[in-house]
């Protein structure tokens, strides 16, 4: 799936999850891919070679921007940019390119220009359109957004990328039907588009819908490593009569990431408040505030659990020490009423 501007937007309510997730790889896999790459030629030394030897193929230039693009060097990438175009300003590639650049050094204005200048010199190639698409979104411009969609599918009608992006248009819109429609159609013309499964998924999940589990299901039968459709699938179960199946998607995730507190709070949560097994339930939320001190979400629920197996004092302190962290966290505020009534 290549790159895009709306990717931060998708995934925006999840980077506590893992701002590094692919759903592609495990950690595992990205060692042993790693380990691999290490024994074979690096592909940097590759292309410096094959630009040593072709010094004037702007092709070459565009192609290592790229690469550092995806090892975080921006300023590398930028340079081989400049060069590719001072050797020909003629190339797609260099200005879709140039434009993911200055998107990742914030400056908007120049992404605009960019892609104007893309469409300029490609204007039957919807892609340039799809981006401006995607960062009108971001900025909000929900109508000229929705009109580069328009134009984008007007060159290409089988384009998933922009059937997605207006999808996410009307998300943004708060219009859940026609961002489903579009949704459903970015996923019938390419059935592995994680992102357009995922999003039917969290729609589904919204209006609980079982429907949810089919399309998570899905996303995770494609991509069996992705955090994010896993987790959503979780907390559908964890709702909706599936708990043993959540508690087995929970500890699927914490062998991906061992030290993801939101995870070992939700195996918390499940037996607090579905199994009743307070004292397991106990053990989970302080192996999440080993993790994170500063939870106090696992405090309050702590000292919620500690209350259900009528440890009162113990419960009072808890509560006390939430809202020494959170000064007015309603829970605990509530909680301590309830304590006092029991006086």
């Amino acid at each position: 799936m290549p790159y895009r501007f709306i990717a931060l937007f998708v995934f925006a309510c999840f980077l506590w999850i893992s701002c590094q997730s692919d759903p592609k790889q495990s950690d595992q896999q990205v060692k042993e891919k790693s380990a691999s790459v290490e024994q074979q030629t690096d592909p940097l030394a590759d292309l410096n070679q094959r630009i040593t030897n072709d010094s004037t193929n702007a092709a070459l230039y565009v192609e290592r921007a790229q690469l550092y693009m995806q090892r975080d060097r921006i300023d590398r990438a930028l340079r081989d940019i400049n060069q590719a175009l001072s050797l020909n300003n003629q190339i797609l590639e260099a200005y879709l390119t140039l434009a993911e650049i200055y998107y990742g050094m914030g400056q908007a204005e120049s992404v605009i220009k960019t892609l104007n200048k893309a469409v300029e010199i490609a204007p039957d190639d919807p892609r340039p359109h799809i981006k401006l698409a995607e960062l009108h979104l971001l900025q909000r411009k929900l109508n000229l957004a929705l009109g580069y969609t328009d134009k984008a599918l007007a060159m290409e009608s089988q384009n998933p990328e922009a059937y997605f992006v207006r999808g996410m248009i009307f998300l943004a819109k708060e219009d859940t039907v026609s961002a489903l429609k579009n949704f459903m159609i970015a996923r019938d013309q390419d059935e592995n588009f994680f992102e357009a499964l995922y999003q039917i998924g969290v729609i589904y999940t919204a209006q609980h819908n079982p429907l949810a589990v089919d399309f998570l299901e899905d996303a995770i039968r494609r991509f069996p490593n992705s955090v994010v459709a896993r987790y959503q699938l979780a907390l559908y179960l964890q709702e909706h009569d599936g708990v043993e199946e959540a508690v087995a998607h929970y500890d699927t995730l914490l062998m991906m990431q061992p030290d993801n507190s939101r995870f070992i709070y939700n195996l918390g949560y499940v037996n607090l408040v579905y199994l009743q097994d307070y004292e397991q339930a106990i053990a989970y939320f302080d192996a999440a505030l080993s993790i994170d001190p500063d939870y106090v979400d696992a405090l309050y629920n702590k000292g919620r659990s500690l209350e259900e197996m009528e440890q009162y004092v113990t419960a009072r302190d808890i509560y006390e020490q939430v809202l020494k962290k959170q000064a007015n966290y309603p829970l605990a505020v509530e909680g301590l009423n309830r304590l006092d009534r029991r006086k």
